[in-house]
């Protein structure tokens, strides 16, 4: 039976995503004839390459490593003892990246050990730029980390994984970037904090307002906000794409591996017992917009470990997407959660998920599971609620008239006893005194952003894969989308301090430390 079951979930996992990879392919092989003539004739010259033609095959001198981040475990049940994990971005058209290895240098006080560290590659096939993970074994105590490639070292900067989880359960959230919708924030942060989970969240932007609101659940502990930094490179000798807008959609699935890492760092030891529990039991990857009700249990913890003991084998279970509409509340003072679900519809058509994993036998994932993960195990109910498209009360709602979906009675479960309880807590912190009217008077009533990132997404990927509209299929990525400023929104920006490596062949190095937030670069990706 389990052969069996592997059998129906990898035939799962190919049908729906044959459809999505198989116009990448198709694309990339027409891509691929058509440069083969123009790769020899270009000169190669420092600097950033104006993708005008999207030369996306062309072959560089130099290969070109983005190091998103860096781990280090002094004990973890699948890395080993004294891991490094390292979360890249990596040229994969001037140098076949499937599996390579990276050599990796390790320093204490006494000891310097080099040591090879494979990778496994997370994307699609149509992007420069492929989010990588490597990892390796090194010396104790960690002290110091580089990179070598020909005899020629970097030092780069690493963390020490955490040594223990706010919750057992930890939802990692996918980068949000011009971010304004607090409604669905606000949805999110109490149903998982209702169930037992914790949110991680990356951002890139954020309305101020928003931001400042945000930061008040962190400091009640319901959330942990991160930095998601785009990718720079300070200096360089030889030719480069620009990584940002030749990457799978903000390097999403890069967020999602360092989330991942961050919590496998071996946090329990017991003499005599054999306990061995990665900092978080379970770790989820979610957008902002997808909602899970447990069907069953009262806390995600108790359902998963339900799940699992269906079969323990399992790295993963899959929920399906199923797509929904709602009517937000334009004020925070009005946000009302038994209102919210009553306002909820669904649509016959449940769509590509997300999964759940255990982070003691899954090292990297992609944006909706592992493309090396072939032991997930399928949830036929209860389904993510999928809140793409919140309905505004007196916006014009183009977005929802441009993109037409059928929608119905809700079609998914969520219980009396929780409405009511969620709403307890929602009242509970709007009167919250540390939560300044302040704040929330300035969150924004309408959309603005959404329906301007929507057209740009609609136009690069969502018409042609999902709607018969014209347009190819290129990298998915929408950096070039045009986002105004205003003068009475202003947004919260990342940024860090930027390094790069010097001239290593093949792989050049560049890197980010020191995060910090901005309020003067404005609202944008």
């Amino acid at each position: 039976m389990p052969s069996l079951r592997r059998s129906r979930t990898i035939l799962y996992f190919l049908t729906v995503t044959c459809f999505y990879c198989q116009f990448f392919w198709m694309y990339k092989k027409s891509r691929l004839s058509e440069n083969s003539v123009s790769e020899s004739s270009m000169t190669f010259k420092a600097g950033m390459i104006v993708d005008t033609t999207n030369v996306t095959v062309l072959k560089l001198p130099v290969v070109h490593v983005f190091l998103v981040s860096a781990y280090y475990y002094p004990t973890s049940k699948s890395l080993g003892p004294n891991a490094v994990a390292l979360n890249m971005v990596v040229d994969s058209k001037s140098l076949n990246i499937d599996n390579a290895t990276y050599s990796v240098v390790g320093s204490n006080s006494t000891h310097r050990v080099i040591s090879n560290a494979p990778s496994q590659v997370e994307g699609v096939p149509n992007c420069r730029y492929t989010t990588a993970m490597a990892s390796t074994n090194t010396v104790s105590n960690l002290a110091k980390l580089e990179m070598e490639s020909n005899g020629m070292t970097v030092e780069i900067p690493f963390k020490i994984a955490r040594y223990s989880a706010p919750r057992p359960v930890i939802i990692c959230i996918s980068p949000q970037f011009v971010a304004e919708q607090w409604q669905i924030f606000m949805m999110q942060v109490h149903v998982s904090h209702r169930f037992g989970g914790h949110l991680h969240i990356y951002l890139t932007s954020i309305i101020d307002s928003y931001f400042e609101l945000m930061k008040k659940y962190e400091l009640l502990g319901f959330i942990t906000i991160d930095y998601w930094l785009r990718m720079k490179f300070s200096k360089t000798e030889t030719p480069f794409f620009e990584p940002n807008g030749n990457v799978e959609w903000r390097n999403q699935a890069g967020a999602q591996i360092d989330c991942l890492l961050q919590y496998k760092l071996l946090c329990c030891f017991i003499i005599f017992v054999s306990l061995f529990e990665e900092a978080a039991e379970y770790i989820a990857f979610f957008d902002m917009d997808d909602i899970l009700f447990p069907k069953t249990y009262p806390r995600y913890i108790e359902e998963f470990q339900a799940e699992w003991s269906v079969d323990p084998t399992s790295n993963s279970i899959y929920y399906g997407r199923r797509e929904h509409e709602f009517v937000k509340a334009e004020k925070f003072s009005e946000f009302n959660f038994p209102d919210l679900v009553a306002s909820l519809r669904s649509s016959s058509t449940v769509k590509r998920g997300k999964v759940v994993v255990r982070p003691d036998r899954y090292n990297s994932t992609w944006i909706h599971y592992s493309w090396h993960d072939l032991n997930s195990r399928i949830i036929a109910s209860p389904n993510l609620i999928h809140v793409q498209r919140p309905t505004q009360k007196h916006g014009d709602n183009k977005m929802l008239i441009k993109w037409k979906m059928e929608f119905g009675p809700l079609n998914e479960t969520i219980k009396s006893v929780d409405i009511a309880a969620i709403q307890r807590e929602i009242e509970k912190i709007r009167n919250d005194s540390t939560i300044h009217p302040d704040i929330t008077s300035r969150l924004p009533t309408s959309d603005f952003y959404l329906p301007i990132v929507f057209e740009c997404y609609y136009k690069s990927f969502y018409g042609a894969a999902f709607d018969n509209q014209p347009g190819g299929f290129l990298c998915p990525n929408a950096d070039s989308c045009v986002l105004p400023q205003r003068e009475n929104f202003k947004c919260i920006h990342s940024d860090a301090e930027y390094h790069s490596g010097p001239h290593m062949v093949p792989f050049t190095f560049h890197y980010a430390k020191k995060p910090f937030w901005s309020s003067s670069i404005g609202c944008y990706q």
